[in-house]
């Protein structure tokens, strides 16, 4: 931790004191963001936000051979002081040499070329606090990236030499999933009811050990041809969301149970592909991986058995459509299956496989040069449920953009958008950036 912080203020250093040599740039945005929900089914959780954010960007060019970037993130939500934080979302180094590039230092990561759902994007930690809202809540990771450009190919190596776990609901917040007041009692009939009343217990995550066993790896390579796209890429590391261990206690005459739930961090590897493409104004592209875990046998109920995810998708925009307006649509189709087959039940939030038969679209309507109409949608075919965001966005003048959004959702209540779909809500931003 000392040396992270450490690299932090060597970066902000470097940068602050060349705010004045052509060389540094600075940027970034100022952002309102209001979120208030139809229902308040429950007083003790927090049900709006309503949130400031400041992230600062510095970037500075040290020779041709160097430069270096930073962002701070600085946000406060008066409704969920959760939320509230100060935060180094990037700070690393670039370096030249020839046909190689290295970037070191905490860093973003944005592998796939599919739209809103890339299964080989694994280097990537999300902060899931809000399920709806991930748009730019990627967690930066201290890492090392070498790239090396020949022709056209693009080899890159990755390593990551620490694990980092992304961001789940608390538990005051609205996406913190119900569990059941009762479960099965396994002494019924002769001792006990048939269902007892239940609390629960949850324990700390089960980390991965520090050192060079919690080290991540991950390569790609890339291709272009004619107009085509291509990559190849292997990870192997960790899961960034645990496996959940449920353990029932039950007191001695079965009619109170306690469980106790134990988060754990596994690792697993991932084979994947992409490719993108047009074919005349059709952008075509497709994105797949086959995950292999550490349940090839299926008996660890908690942990998945390997899988294999894909997704192909097209877009298109029409001329012309509504009063001289354009058009933009994008179709995706995002398709999940265990191989080899097995029947298994899927937890509905496990946020790695929301999509196992599922239709991902959004379409934009222009309004003039300035604005827009857009529809967003996800429907779930195998578990019935879905989610939709009509919403209007406007860019007022330079830098300045409103967008107002509904998020509306629903299904069985043992689906993920069923299970909250109390959840309907209406939010509204401003945004400068500068």
């Amino acid at each position: 931790m000392k040396l992270y912080l450490l690299f932090i203020v060597t970066i902000a250093f470097v940068l602050v004191s060349n705010l004045l040599v052509a060389q540094t740039q600075i940027g970034g945005f100022v952002e309102y963001d209001n979120i208030t929900y139809f229902n308040i089914y429950d007083e003790e959780k927090i049900n709006a936000r309503n949130q400031g954010i400041l992230q600062l960007e510095l970037s500075h060019s040290i020779n041709i051979n160097a430069d270096v970037f930073g962002s701070v993130e600085i946000r406060e939500d008066q409704a969920d002081q959760n939320r509230s934080r100060i935060y180094p979302r990037e700070a690393y180094i670039n370096l030249y040499f020839g046909d190689f590039d290295f970037r070191i230092g905490k860093q973003v990561y944005a592998w796939g070329r599919a739209d809103g759902f890339n299964p080989t994007d694994n280097l990537t930690v999300w902060d899931y606090s809000d399920v709806l809202d991930i748009e730019g809540e990627e967690i930066g990771q201290i890492s090392a990236l070498v790239q090396y450009y020949t022709g056209n190919w693009i080899f890159e190596a990755a390593l990551v030499p620490s694990f980092t776990e992304s961001v789940l609901p608390d538990q005051t917040s609205r996406w913190w999933p119900e569990f059941p007041g009762t479960i099965p009692n396994p002494a019924y009939p002769e001792q006990g009811p048939e269902f007892v009343p239940a609390q629960y217990t949850f324990n700390d995550p089960d980390l991965p050990d520090e050192g060079h066993e919690s080290t991540q790896y991950a390569l790609r390579v890339s291709y272009m041809y004619r107009g085509w796209d291509f990559s190849l890429s292997w990870f192997d590391g960790y899961n960034d969301l645990p496996a959940f261990y449920n353990t029932p206690q039950f007191n001695t005459s079965f009619t109170r149970a306690e469980v106790v739930i134990d988060p754990v961090y596994y690792r697993w590897r991932a084979i994947g592909g992409d490719f993108a493409t047009t074919f005349g104004g059709f952008g075509v592209r497709g994105e797949a991986a086959y995950f292999i875990t550490e349940n090839w046998d299926g008996t660890d109920p908690a942990i998945d058995t390997p899988y294999l995810q894909y997704v192909l998708g097209m877009d298109y925009t029409f001329r012309n459509v509504i009063a001289g307006n354009d058009l933009f649509l994008i179709l995706e189709w995002a398709h999940d299956y265990q191989i080899p087959d097995r029947d298994v039940t899927i937890d509905v939030m496990n946020l790695n496989r929301i999509f196992r038969k599922s239709i991902l679209s959004r379409a934009e309507l222009s309004l003039g040069d300035f604005a827009a109409l857009t529809l967003t949608g996800v429907m779930n075919f195998e578990t019935d449920d879905w989610w939709l965001q009509p919403g209007i966005e406007w860019s007022i003048t330079d830098g300045v953009e409103l967008d107002a959004r509904v998020d509306l959702l629903g299904g069985p209540d043992d689906s993920l958008f069923g299970m909250f779909d109390d959840n309907k809500r209406v939010q509204f931003r401003a945004k400068y950036s500068f």
